[in-house]
């Protein structure tokens, strides 16, 4: 199995590069027949060089990656890296939602994540007061998407330690002692195609967290001073994307 794995949605993509051809060909019609004035092209071009900005920031940027030691949230203006030993479960809500376990959470005597104990308990017992919770913009679940999963089936028990379609049912059927029978391969395969798209990604990002947790409970000797904490940082680039053009088209409409 890939350690790797990026996970976004295809229309903002899609927009991202509609919008690329559009301005393209806007700046070669520009080039070819001319501009009306100098302040003309100066207001069109910030403005294009703002709108490009915010398509950047908010369409392709955004993504989800889920790598060996946890899950990156990239979001439009932050990025926020959780460990997998501190993911207590994902699920959906109106995004893709990273709920974790943090630091001094649930008092003294309060299971640390990544124990035995830990994986023990459910999401809820995990998820309501002990813990934080990350959206994840790139993974936005539609009302109508929400709808289907509030009346779709329930997820199999047989889901657990199934990473997904395609690369996922090939670790399943081969990963040796523990996999899942090739018998059940049919019902995983059924559930993840019924979901929306979203959803479908969370339930793989909440599979490989449960496994992860288990593979972090067989080796509680590691030392934790050694592995990643949770980290929260702003992408000044990402900011000056939209903050510099967004100066430039003030700047040329008081000019």
């Amino acid at each position: 199995m890939t350690d790797r794995e990026t996970f976004r949605l295809g229309p903002p993509v899609v927009f991202w590069w509609v919008w690329v051809a559009f301005v393209a060909v806007n700046a070669l019609d520009y080039a070819v027949q001319g501009l009306p004035s100098a302040r003309f092209g100066a207001v069109v071009g910030a403005v294009l060089l703002l709108v490009t900005g915010l398509a950047f920031t908010l369409a392709l940027r955004p993504k989800v990656v889920s790598s060996g030691d946890g899950i990156t949230v990239v979001n439009p203006y932050r990025t926020h890296f959780v460990p997998w030993r501190l993911v207590t479960f994902v699920d959906t809500g109106e995004w893709v939602q990273v709920h974790y376990a943090t630091a001094g959470t649930g008092g003294a005597g309060a299971p640390e994540a990544g124990s035995p104990e830990a994986g023990s308990l459910g999401a809820g017992a995990l998820g309501a007061g002990m813990g934080a919770t990350v959206h994840c913009w790139a993974l936005y679940v539609s009302t109508r998407a929400r709808r289907k999963i509030a009346s779709g089936p329930p997820r199999p028990r047989a889901q657990r330690g199934l990473a997904g379609l395609g690369r996922g049912l090939a670790w399943g059927a081969g990963a040796g002692a523990g996999a899942t029978p090739s018998s059940r391969l049919p019902e995983e395969a059924r559930y993840l195609a019924s979901l929306p798209p979203a959803k479908a990604m969370a339930v793989r990002l909440d599979t490989r967290a449960d496994r992860e947790r288990a593979r972090a409970a067989n080796n509680l000797s590691a030392d934790n001073s050694k592995k990643p904490p949770v980290t929260a940082t702003w992408s000044w680039p990402a900011l000056a994307a939209v903050v510099v053009p967004a100066l430039i088209l003030l700047a040329v409409a008081l000019a």
